[in-house]
């Protein structure tokens, strides 16, 4: 076969003279292709900005979960050393630091349960034990709790640790 030999009709790119499908179709996207090509676009932007924001609530989520044990631990610390009266400049400084951090959670979002004094609910408190109550009024009630539980973006992040009250 010769090197200057023209090319078979047979593999010639197709012209809109030898292709149907190419006769009827326009060089220029329609107005409606557009419009659905930017509709596909602002979903895919949609989901990608979701996926992201959930994802970066779920690493302040686990971040949380990790320091929350960190604010029971100055708590504890606090009411050990004001029931025993050690060093009231250590217990001032330690009230400081633990309003910072918890100022610090609420700015994530973090919001504390309190649940002493309340009726007992079982989607924001986990019961640790049950002790007997003489007032009726108490019954079904908060009479100590043990951990504070927290709320993140909402939803529960940890329940209380609490003692509920039982009238017989």
């Amino acid at each position: 076969m010769h090197m200057d030999a023209p090319v078979a009709a047979s593999t010639a790119a197709p012209t809109a003279a030898t292709s149907p499908s190419i006769a009827g179709a326009s060089a220029e996207p329609t107005k409606a292709s557009l419009v659905g090509a930017l509709r596909e676009l602002e979903a895919a932007k949609g989901r990608v900005e979701r996926d992201a924001r959930a994802a970066c609530d779920a690493m302040k989520k686990s971040l949380v979960l990790e320091i929350l044990p960190v604010l029971d631990n100055l708590d504890r610390t606090i009411a050990a050393a004001e029931q025993n009266r050690d060093a009231p400049a250590v217990l001032q400084g330690t009230h400081l630091v633990r309003a910072q951090l918890e100022t610090v959670l609420l700015g994530y979002g973090v919001e504390r349960i309190d649940a002493t004094g309340k009726r007992f609910d079982p989607a924001l408190h986990d019961a640790v034990t049950q002790v007997a109550v003489r007032n009726p009024l108490t019954h079904h009630h908060v009479i100590d709790q043990l951990e504070p539980g927290y709320r993140f973006a909402g939803a529960l992040l940890r329940p209380a640790k609490v003692v509920v009250g039982r009238y017989d």
